[in-house]
């Protein structure tokens, strides 16, 4: 018999009713076949399906093949008793793929397991500031590591110059000599902070960054033509390949920056032994992602021992090439800034291919 203070059965099952119909998180009540016995209005209009349609239905049928197992396994395990949880990211039904937080909850009657609730919450926001943290955490590096040697370096030179400068006669051979290394000094110190403003209004300007309809291919011409001078001193070529009607919902400054520098460095970092050739290609759009490829016959690196640090900030792979190891670091923000990712496959002497996808 139930305490006297225990609410009357009928209004216990009013309010888990209640919680059941409103409650933004998914709940399905499944048996040991993964039949769903009943589900709340949240995961129907996840699915988009009636009722009827999802009832007396295995839960597999909304659910991608990749995460069916998973699923079979934790019903499984809380079939023997014990409360799961874990984290999914997948596709129900017909939405699109979330992070989902799933918990199954075995139900208990007459001392044995009757049927199993999951509840699942959409986490994908907090997946997704997670993420954000983690792009910071990574950018503090990168800055870190700025101050420490790029900054610090030319920094401690000058200070050194500057004593010594105070000890020589002025018109000295010696006094002339320690001035211009101290200016080339500045001048280091000088580029390393201009590097750094360029990144930090990245950074500022990610959320202000104006996306428009931009027509791909006459970004690229735009970008061919201003190079153009040097294209021919070398002798090279530029081929461009992608439909004029090829449009992109995108940033102008971003992809205009993307391509500048993809094409400044085949042509600084271009084969001695053979002309340099550079093809632009790009498929996709009507709602599709766009592909684009920028690919050359220069010098390449070597991308084994290159490893992770492709694009990083201030990593350079010809050392007896000028340049500071911003171009890539730039192209990679500018890329991921607009929702994309970007990969590289390069050899030496070989040249190298970028792949930029774009939603």
């Amino acid at each position: 018999m139930p305490p006297k203070d225990s609410p009357p059965i009928a209004t216990t099952e009013v309010r888990f009713r209640s919680l059941f119909d409103n409650t933004p998180e998914l709940i399905l009540y499944q048996n040991e076949k993964a039949i769903i016995l009943d589900a709340n209005p949240a995961f129907l209009a996840l699915v988009a399906e009636p009722k009827d349609r999802v009832v007396d239905h295995c839960y597999d049928d909304f659910l991608p093949p990749e995460v069916q197992p998973l699923f079979r396994e934790k019903l499984k395990e809380a079939f023997a008793g014990k409360t799961v949880r874990f984290d999914m990211y997948a596709a129900q039904g017909k939405s699109a793929p979330r992070h989902w937080d799933v918990v199954k909850i075995p139900l208990w009657e007459n001392g044995a397991v009757v049927g199993v609730h999951m509840v699942a919450r959409d986490i994908t926001e907090k997946m997704l500031a997670q993420q954000e943290i983690v792009t910071q955490n990574q950018d503090l590096q990168q800055f870190t590591y700025i101050v420490s040697h790029n900054l610090r370096a030319p920094l401690a030179s000058a200070l050194g110059l500057a004593d010594l400068l105070g000890t020589e006669e002025p018109g000295s051979t010696y006094f002339e000599e320690t001035r211009t290394h101290l200016l080339a000094s500045l001048h280091q110190l000088d580029q390393v902070l201009r590097d750094m403003n360029t990144i930090l209004a990245i950074r500022d300007q990610q959320y202000l960054a104006a996306a428009e309809a931009v027509p791909l291919a006459e970004v690229v011409q735009q970008v061919v033509q201003s190079l153009q001078e040097v294209v021919d001193q070398c002798g090279g070529t530029v081929r461009v390949d992608i439909p004029a009607d090829l449009s992109l919902h995108a940033n102008r400054a971003y992809l205009y920056s993307i391509f500048f520098n993809l094409l400044s460095n085949a042509l600084q970092y271009r084969a001695d032994a053979r002309p340099l050739e550079v093809t632009v290609t790009a498929t996709g759009g009507e709602g599709q992602e766009t592909r684009i490829t920028v690919a050359d016959n220069g010098s390449g690196f070597d991308q084994e021992q290159a490893g992770d640090d492709v694009f990083k900030l201030y990593k350079r792979f010809h050392p007896h090439r000028p340049g500071r190891g911003m171009g890539l670091y730039l192209i990679k923000t500018h890329v991921e800034r607009m929702g994309g990712h970007i990969a590289v496959h390069s050899r030496v002497d070989e040249g190298a291919r970028f792949t930029i996808v774009l939603p």
